[in-house]
């Protein structure tokens, strides 16, 4: 069947369609015995908000998140939202859908990413953090699952690859405060560009859907990172401990604020500096995601952006040129 992406949704549309479950619940009915299915069905376009007013106990037990679905019903709109009214939903096989369709993946050459990551290994002169570096990035396996994996659930980088094309994002724009300051240590800024968020291949899960794992809820990228790199460097004989501790300072407080999730705040140039370049690049790159997802409203404006208490300007309507123009 050909799919109908989120984005293309009109009111009155009847669907029959392949959607990732995001979110599912059980809801009784207000005025009435019983209860009604409450979903939130995904692509890689966006999500909506789904509803099954009939036969949702048995549907529950299909649509569970993580699972594929086609689903046929129609759109509504529900205060001023769309909303899927699902009549029949059952689970797609395998070859019944592109897990491209349903899971964002970022549009930069994977390949040309690896080769600038291991680049900036390379540039690293202190023995001990090349080692460190090495023991997480020279191993293939490792490599692979990062090269795969999101930078976030739903934020910046929200993406099959988006946790290596933030990663080097971030060393390029310390590489550039590098030579602007350079005054600054090279070889730690490039480490904590490297391996601020390796912990995410903990948090975060990635298949038909992103999602964060148990552990990812429980403890978060920042501890899982700090753990990960205490057992390498407990391993590398001779690891400086005026290295380990500055090293492990970027990393901990590379969220800035204790209120975002930082067990420290910088209090180094080098720590101050990576906050700043992954902010930077985080935020850039919502913005750009969130614009793009707003193009295909034809609006000038995005909805309304919470984490950033504002519209975003996408711009002017593009009309169609006029014969003879």
């Amino acid at each position: 069947m050909s799919k109908q992406m989120v984005t293309e949704l009109q009111p009155n549309q009847s669907v029959r369609s392949c959607f990732a479950v995001t979110e599912k619940s059980l809801q009784p009915f207000k005025n009435k015995p019983g209860s009604f299915l409450s979903l939130v069905l995904s692509d890689r376009s966006g999500s909506v908000s789904a509803r099954a007013w009939d036969n949702a106990e048995a549907l529950a037990e299909i649509c569970v998140p993580g699972a594929v679905v086609v689903v046929e019903g129609r759109v509504e709109e529900y205060r001023g939202k769309l909303q899927l009214i699902i009549e029949d939903a059952a689970l797609c096989a395998d070859g019944d859908y592109d897990r491209g369709d349903l899971v964002e993946c970022t549009k930069k050459d994977v390949g040309d990413l690896l080769g600038q990551l291991l680049d900036f290994l390379a540039q690293v002169q202190s023995p001990h953090l090349r080692e460190l570096l090495e023991r997480f990035f020279g191993d293939e396996g490792f490599l692979g699952r990062f090269a795969e994996a999101p930078g976030a659930k739903a934020l910046h980088h929200s993406h099959v690859g988006g946790l290596l094309d933030h990663t080097v994002s971030v060393a390029r724009i310390l590489c550039t405060v590098a030579d602007l300051h350079p005054e600054l240590d090279r070889d730690l800024l490039i480490a904590g560009a490297l391996l601020h968020d390796v912990g995410k291949l903990g948090e975060l899960a990635v298949d038909t859907t992103i999602t964060y794992t148990d552990t990812g809820r429980l403890i978060g990228h920042i501890v899982l990172t700090d753990r990960w790199v205490r057992e390498q460097i407990n391993t590398i004989e001779g690891f400086p401990a005026e290295l380990d501790n500055t090293l492990n300072h970027l990393l901990l407080s590379h969220h800035g604020q204790k209120e975002y999730g930082a067990p420290i705040v910088p209090m180094t140039a080098e720590a101050c500096a990576l906050h700043y370049a992954d902010n930077l690049d985080a935020h850039v790159q919502f913005f750009v995601q969130a614009i793009e997802q707003g193009e295909a409203s034809g609006n000038s404006w995005t909805e309304y952006q919470r984490l950033f208490d504002r519209y975003l300007y996408i711009g002017s309507p593009k009309t169609q040129e006029e014969p003879g123009d």
